[in-house]
Parts: C-alpha cells; structure tokens; sequence
C-alpha cells in the first residue's frame, strides 16, 4: 500500500469541501482511496483548521413556518436540535452552532 502525506491529503480533503455533494465512501471511491483513510485526514484537517480560527462555512437553508409561528429549529443532527426565535442575529447562531459542533 502506498503511503500519502500531508500535501496529498490537504489537497484531497480541500476538494472534497470544495465540490461536496458526495458521500464520504462515493468520493473517496472515485479518488481511489481508503474511505477510513480520507475520513480521518478529513477530520485531521478539519480540526486543525478549526483550531486555527477557520470561518464558519454556512450551508444553504430553507425556512419553512407556519402562520404565527415565532421561532424556527435548526437541526444540528443525531436527534439534536436549537429552538431560535425568529429575528435572532445570524451571526450569533453561526458561532453557536460552531460551538455546539462534535468534537
């Protein structure tokens, strides 16, 4: 098995973040690599970006209310989710949902 570093990786996981839309086991399938592999260097990655100050990176949403409804939930997945009053600073939830996000 041949043995990849860091440049390889960084470049890897930054194309993956960049094109998103796959699956982990679909991406790293098409890449020709160990899915186990691409995910821990994903989360390596990830981390040390993190750890760095990285901007928050916001997905597209789609808010759906009911008729007099005064607060909308954000799903931060595994059955969890933030109950936010409608108005609330989106820059507040950013940084909270940042806060809340697995370690």
């Amino acid at each position: 098995m041949r043995r990849r570093g860091r440049e390889f990786w960084t470049k890897v996981v930054g194309d993956y973040e960049a094109t998103s839309g796959e699956t982990h086991a679909e991406f790293a399938a098409r890449h020709k690599v160990e899915k186990t592999t691409f995910e821990r260097w994903l989360y390596l990655l990830r981390d040390k970006r993190g750890a760095a100050g990285s901007k928050v990176r916001l997905l597209p949403v789609q808010v759906a209310a009911e008729h007099g409804e005064q607060h909308v939930v954000v799903e931060l997945g595994g059955g969890l989710g933030l109950r936010i009053a409608v108005g609330t600073d989106p820059g507040y939830v950013a940084a909270l949902v940042t806060a809340l996000r697995p370690c």
